[in-house]
């Protein structure tokens, strides 16, 4: 009898402390799903980079997948759209080069969490770059999206310009 209580005594607590530590990699992978799911915004390194594109080149590029090589290392990314969309990160991208200096970018935000963050839209040159922030758009609505909105429409979509950090310009036609 004493032999199973000093087992006991040494199980106990060995399946305690392992009840605690499935606990909390439980919750600690959850929050880590979690935080996988939320879109996260990468615009501003989106500009970034196709700015450096645009002094490289002197024009920015018909399609995103001609940044690989130029600004960005060669890897697989979610390209669609002939490479003139993406998806990363719980956000998708859709890229239109309005002219060899001027171009447009929408990041919507998808996925299950698509709630919890903003579209926006960049309309931007090497001199000029105005952004424009709303709600999440429908999914559905994606296909539809005008690559060179004008300022109505944008309104009618719920964005509003955000005038801070960017520089006015004649870039969106009324």
């Amino acid at each position: 009898m004493l032999n199973r209580l000093k087992i006991s005594l040494i199980l106990a607590p060995l399946a305690l402390t392992m009840l605690v530590g499935v606990y909390i990699y439980s919750l600690w992978y959850e929050e880590r799903e979690r935080r996988a799911e939320i879109p996260f915004d990468a615009t501003g390194a989106m500009n970034r980079d196709l700015l450096k594109f645009y002094q490289k080149r002197g024009s920015f590029p018909d399609k995103l997948t001609y940044l690989e090589g130029v600004v960005w290392e060669r890897k697989d990314r979610n390209y669609l759209s002939d490479g003139r969309s993406m998806i990363h990160r719980n956000y998708f991208y859709i890229y239109t080069k309005v002219n060899p200096h001027h171009y447009n970018l929408w990041a919507i935000p998808i996925g299950r969490s698509r709630q919890e963050a903003s579209t926006w839209f960049l309309s931007a040159s090497p001199t000029t770059n105005r952004r424009w922030k709303g709600g999440p758009i429908e999914v559905d609505d994606i296909g539809r999206m005008d690559g060179t909105p004008t300022q109505s429409q944008l309104g009618v979509l719920g964005l509003t310009e955000q005038i801070k950090g960017s520089s006015k310009g004649n870039d969106i036609p009324n």
